[in-house]
């Protein structure tokens, strides 16, 4: 069960569950109580901002409000009793005004709902979700960066901002071959490259080799692909690259080119090895064998048998 399907679910008889099992504080899950629902001591403030912080640099995570977790034998802080909020519907409201300003940037997709036990008093419960940006930054009287790490939150340290400076949002390059036969030419075949971004940001200066075994390249179309084998010892090598155009990252396949080409051994695979590249992503390289086409079967014309034919005297 995901992030999301735990919020949605949970509802007042789960938050019970917690405390009577004395459901231990984890990576993703952790209890908070409040001073005053109105959010406005010092110390409340930096407790949101701080949770917020540490969750989304780390993996997400639910934050439930009004529920006490103290130390168990093992260290372990874990759920203990109610510290239900009142009036709670204010809480929310002031969650959500706060949620803008207790971390920077700031981050997307976060949720906040009531788990009323009466009315206008129960518990809330926060969504951070995972982020691929960041990193974020508590606010709200903080200032400082965290992380989530076991049942608690920790202060990053400078190599954890580096890696996290390290996240931000790039694109994924992804190749997808298909092969055809020539019409008309059955010593022949086309083999087609297409792009597609399936990253988080757009692509730009975009481009791959391609290495083949066991083929003769006979052609090569498309506006930014070109044969290279003259470049390589006359090895069967193919180059696409794409300096004027981006690629947004909506997973569209966008046609780069085909290779026309005979097999050297035709009843063998060919072997594809891709490299492909593009601005601030690191280059990926892949290795496809890619199997004989089936051949059509010409089917032997039989002469039709007089007894069958259907005509009647």
């Amino acid at each position: 069960m995901n992030l999301n399907e735990s919020f949605e679910i949970l509802g007042a008889n789960e938050v019970a569950e917690f405390i009577r099992l004395g459901q231990e504080e984890n990576l993703h899950l952790d209890f908070k109580t409040v001073g005053n629902a109105n959010l406005r001591g010092k110390d409340d403030k930096r407790i949101l901002a701080k949770c917020l912080s540490g969750f989304a640099n780390s993996s997400g995570g639910l934050i439930v409000w009004g529920v006490d977790a103290r130390k168990n034998a093992q260290g372990i802080d874990c759920a203990c009793e109610r510290a239900e909020i009142a009036p709670v519907r204010l809480f929310l409201s002031r969650l959500n005004e706060l949620t803008g300003d207790a971390v920077s940037p700031i981050v997307d997709g976060i949720r906040h709902k009531v788990i009323e036990t009466s009315p206008d008093r129960g518990f809330a419960v926060t969504l951070v979700p995972e982020s691929d940006s960041g990193p974020y930054m508590a606010k709200l009287g903080e200032d400082r960066y965290y992380k989530r790490s076991g049942d608690s939150f920790y202060r990053m340290e400078h190599f954890d901002l580096e890696d996290m400076f390290g996240r931000r949002q790039k694109p994924r390059l992804v190749l997808n071959l298909s092969n055809l036969p020539v019409l008309g030419d059955n010593t022949q075949e086309d083999l087609r490259f297409s792009i597609q971004n399936t990253g988080r940001a757009m692509a730009r200066h975009v481009g791959f080799f391609v290495k083949f075994e066991n083929i003769d390249i006979t052609g090569v179309s498309g506006d930014h692909m070109s044969n290279v084998s003259h470049l390589n010892d006359s090895r069967p090598y193919v180059s696409y690259t794409n300096n004027l155009d981006v690629i947004h990252p909506n997973g569209i396949r966008i046609f780069a080119g085909s290779v026309r080409f005979r097999r050297k051994t035709p009843a063998e695979n060919i072997i594809v090895e891709l490299t492909s590249y593009c601005e601030n992503a690191r280059a990926e390289q892949n290795t496809v064998a890619v199997p004989p086409l089936p051949r059509p079967v010409e089917a032997a014309l039989q002469p039709e048998d007089e007894n069958s034919s259907g005509r009647t005297d």
